[in-house]
């Protein structure tokens, strides 16, 4: 049986590239499980659709497998379509968000045969069983797909699994001197120079999230929140280190830890071990910054994760208006932030943050709130709208206000989180941008970060794919109140020639799954 692997690219071309965790996690499993097969790294190698058009149109393969986030939609749905223009008879499975989450809407106008729904490891691996003997596919749970009447049928839920039992990733799959040569940049929160530029590799050390906010969507949505254990952990970065060089871990997960309890473990097994390398996680901001729990006992858990090697922590505030941080359903104060920027400080830890603005609420007055709340924290975050994502509140939210009509034609229209791919706003989409960028420059002045007016948000512009709610002209900006704040030269903060714009907490690029 000839299969393929396929690895897309979100961003073609771009010069900060991630080891791909989740797919590699299931080829690595299926690869245990006695299955040989072919790689196309989209991602790693730049190749164009052309390039991957004439590779499909010249190699025939029996199953091919890929995955990705659900932004990556319409593209998804032409390398299906390619697949099959040039072989009807190859099967072709698709996990991840981009699938798992709408394979209702997927199945019918991709062409696809099978949407995997959730971790991919267990179920790929019986799904390639049943093709290799000629089997039914009907009893592998957590999959839909057509049946012979064009019937959408899902099968049962897959348990979730043991995550410490899964093999560790084995990145010979991969070119990993690429990557090491063009995730350099994800080192972020150190400095280097041309002669010591770190090795970047990923371990995932927990599946899903503890908490469900309205914009976001994770692969483990109906999986509970799962952590490794330390010795785990440990395991993985030891090889890491020994076998491939590498220097510093990013723990790029939904929540890296949910607990001080478990963020302490871990600092503590790392500082036992010996092992030295620098590391980033992925928190929220009540882990150290929840004054539920003594600063004490915050900033000693924080000085240990420092000890151990942590250089970042990434927590988002989000918002700094409370009705929107309900809306979002996110359970925090922004007095949690402020506390946790204040503790990770003090124990010489880099943070770094994102925002999302553009929910119905939305105001100017609202969006000067953030920009004062990030100047009160001497913090310059990642930009982005809301995109409402499939299997979300907002999503739902959109779909019942008539924002979203036609399922596949949003799903085709949709970028990333750069971008105004949706207005639910009262102002236009002009009147947002002015006021975020307005709110933007007087925060790089009050920084003082020297950025050019094109890179205070990322993309350096939008796109417009929905119809305006309001025709009024972008309004008057009253500056941010600094309240006598001035810069800290001893602040530590992030380093913002690291690809501080790549940033994304919320992408779900590196998530776990087929």
């Amino acid at each position: 049986m000839n299969i393929l692997f396929i690895i897309p690219s979100l961003r073609l071309g771009s010069a900060n590239k991630q080891f791909p965790v989740g797919i590699t996690s299931v080829m690595t499993f299926v690869q245990e499980r006695g299955y040989q097969f072919d790689v196309l790294d989209i991602d790693i190698n730049d190749y164009s659709d052309e390039y991957v058009e004439n590779y499909l149109a010249t190699h025939t393969y029996d199953v091919i497998l890929t995955g990705c986030i659900v932004t990556h939609y319409k593209w998804v749905k032409w390398l299906c379509r390619t697949i099959k223009k040039y072989n009807s008879k190859t099967k072709i499975v698709v996990g991840n968000s981009v699938a798992g989450s709408i394979p209702e809407t997927f199945l019918p106008n991709t062409g696809a045969d099978v949407a995997v729904i959730g971790e991919g490891e267990y179920t790929v691996a019986e799904l390639l069983d049943c093709y290799r003997d000629g089997k039914s596919i009907d009893k592998v749970e957590s999959i839909a797909y057509l049946d012979a009447t064009g019937t959408l049928i899902k099968t049962p839920k897959r348990k979730a699994c043991d995550i410490n039992e899964l093999p560790m990733i084995n990145w010979d799959l991969l070119d990993t001197e690429k990557y090491f040569s063009r995730s350099v940049y994800e080192s972020k929160g150190l400095e280097f120079d041309e002669t010591n530029k770190p090795r970047v590799m990923p371990i995932s050390t927990a599946r899903g999230c503890v908490f469900k906010c309205t914009f976001c969507h994770y692969v483990f949505w109906n999986d509970p929140y799962r952590h490794r254990t330390a010795e785990s952990i440990l395991k993985e970065a030891k090889r890491n280190i020994e076998k491939y060089k590498a220097t510093y871990m990013n723990f790029w997960d939904d929540l890296s830890f949910s607990s001080l309890q478990q963020a302490e473990k871990i600092a503590d097994g790392i500082i036992e071990s010996g092992l030295k390398f620098n590391w980033s996680g992925a928190v929220r901001c009540d882990l150290l910054g929840n004054p539920q729990f003594p600063y004490e006992r915050r900033l000693r858990v924080a000085k240990k994760m420092k000890e151990s090697g942590c250089v970042l922590v990434v927590f988002s505030l989000e918002s700094g208006n409370e009705e929107i941080l309900t809306m979002m359903n996110k359970k925090i104060q922004s007095e949690y932030f402020h506390e946790q920027i204040r503790v990770c400080r003090e124990a010489g830890i880099n943070v770094a943050t994102s925002v999302v603005f553009g929910y119905p609420i939305e105001t100017p007055e609202t969006i000067r709130e953030t920009f004062v709340q990030c100047l009160k924290a001497r913090i310059y975050p990642s930009i982005g709208f809301l995109l409402p994502l499939p299997y979300t509140g907002m999503y739902e939210y959109a779909k019942k206000h008539g924002f979203i009509t036609n399922e596949d034609a949003y799903l085709d229209s949709i970028t990333e989180r750069q971008d105004i791919c949706m207005n639910m706003t009262k102002m236009s989409n002009e009147e947002i941008m002015e006021n975020i960028k307005e709110g933007a420059r007087q925060l790089n002045e009050m920084l003082e970060l020297g950025l050019t007016d094109d890179r205070l948000i990322r993309t350096g512009g939008y796109r417009n794919h929905t119809k305006e709610t309001s025709k009024g002209k972008p309004s008057a900006t009253p500056p941010l109140d600094p309240n006598n704040l001035k810069r800290n030269e001893n602040d530590v903060t992030f380093n913002y020639s690291q690809a501080v714009f790549d940033l994304d907490p919320t992408a779900e690029s590196n998530k776990l799954n087929c």
